[in-house]
Parts: structure tokens; sequence; C-alpha cells
């Protein structure tokens, strides 16, 4: 056995073999990101702009599946000669739902104008894996 590993093409072969096993484990492991399409659920009050990421529709994001981290998106925009930050706060309940939570910041307003009606408000978003 111990002449085997010594000659250099039992060698070769061994190390190709780790190496491939090496490739194989470290290709596994990368592969654990999935992308999911994120639904939200919430009401909209009349009238309301919302600085959101779900604008266009639902969002694409890539997680890990069974194992949803904690997410924050935030947008900017100007409304009526005010600049406005919404934040997005995602925190999980379990495998495939999220707790939703909508707020707005008032940043700054140009002079004598008055500012909209802050319009937050919660929901739920169902993670579908894609």
């Amino acid at each position: 056995m111990l002449q085997a590993l010594t000659s250099p093409v039992y060698r070769a072969v061994a190390v190709a073999g780790l190496l491939l096993a090496l490739t194989l484990s470290v290709r596994g492991r990368a592969a654990t990101h999935h992308e999911a399409r994120l639904v939200l659920h919430t009401v909209s009050q009349p009238d309301a702009i919302y600085l959101t990421w779900w604008r266009d529709g639902d969002v694409r994001v890539e997680i890990d599946p069974g194992a949803l981290p904690p997410l924050v998106f935030t947008a900017r925009g100007v409304i009526d000669g005010c600049h406005w930050k919404g934040t997005e706060t995602l925190q999980p309940i379990d495998a495939r739902h999220y707790a939703y939570r909508y707020t707005e910041t008032l940043l700054h307003c140009r002079p004598g104008v008055v500012p909209w009606v802050k319009t937050p408000r919660t929901g739920i978003v169902t993670v579908i894996p894609e």
C-alpha cells in the first residue's frame, strides 16, 4: 500500500480525486442560494404615494431556502417639493413568510412647502421559490 502512494501515477490519481471531491463540495455549498419571488400582501391608503420596491410588481431576491434572513429595502423620492425616504422592513415569521412594515422619513422640504402626511402600513410577504 505504501508503495502505491509513492508511485507517481498513483499519487497523481489520488491528488486528482481529492481535487475533484473539493470542487464538488464547494459547488454544492455555492448552490444553496436560490432565486425567490417576494409577494406583498398589504392595504394601501387611497391617494397615498409609497416609496416601495413593489411599485412595479413582485420583488425577486436570492436567499437560502428555509433560512429567511431579515431584509430591509429603502427608496428615496421627491414628492411635491419634499425629499422622503421609504423603508420596508421584513422580519421572518416562518420558512415562507415575512412580517412587513413600511415607514417614511421626511428628509427635507423646499421653503414654504407643506409635506404630505406619512402613510405607514403593515402586511405579510410570501416567499415563492423560483
